[in-house]
């Protein structure tokens, strides 16, 4: 039975695309999209046959010149972090491991004074992780919102209801499904770079 034009289609995959922040959906709306919703009800009628596309996120991330920014740029971050907290954990180790050779009575006075600079280095790493992660995020739900209208575009193009990742399609992949060098393609066309910030920091709850 073929659908009436005015007929909203919607299908959603069973998997979220968690690479890129978009979800494994499809929503094709008619012009039409206006009318009453009694006017809806009645033309509704049985979903289409389903018509997929795959891609692989991970392979948008990776090929794409967006992508590969983000994620040299949040290396980056982490390898700064990584060095500026090193030193002063090391020290802490090595003074940590000199108090615990102190006879049992001065061993108690200087952990007793140690402690609050390893808790308040704790919460700094801490710290330091969250605004990693938040910043890790941000760059994720930017890199969604340049790919969704992509994604949009092609699927309508190719005539498909659904878009799922390839790594948890159920049938062997058919090569003409794959839009991803599609996706990598236009996205390169539409913009190659964003600038991974890290957030203000935040209090961290003491441990």
């Amino acid at each position: 039975m073929a659908l009436p034009r005015n007929t909203i289609i919607a299908i959603a995959a069973a998997v979220i695309l968690v690479a890129g922040g978009v979800g494994a959906w499809f929503l094709l709306k008619s012009p039409s999209t206006d009318a009453p919703a009694a006017t809806a009800a009645q033309d509704d009628g049985p979903l289409p046959d389903p018509h997929i596309v795959l891609i692989s996120m991970d392979d948008v991330t990776q090929g794409s010149t967006l992508g590969q920014s983000i994620m040299t740029q949040i290396q980056a971050l982490a390898t700064q972090a990584k060095e500026e907290l090193g030193a002063e954990a090391k020290a802490l180790q090595t003074e940590q491991a000199a108090i615990a050779k102190l006879p049992a009575a001065e061993r108690a006075a200087r952990m007793e004074a140690f402690a609050p600079r390893s808790n308040a280095f704790q919460q700094k790493a801490a710290q330091r992780d969250a605004q990693l992660k938040a910043a890790f995020g941000q760059a994720r739900a930017a890199l969604g919102k340049e790919i969704e209208p992509i994604l949009r575009d092609i699927t309508v193009k190719r005539g498909a209801n659904i878009v799922m990742d390839r790594r948890v399609s159920a049938v062997a992949p058919d090569p003409g499904q794959d839009i991803t060098e599609d996706v990598v393609k236009a996205l390169n066309a539409k913009t190659t770079s964003y600038e991974v910030k890290l957030p203000p920091p935040q209090p961290v709850q003491a441990q």
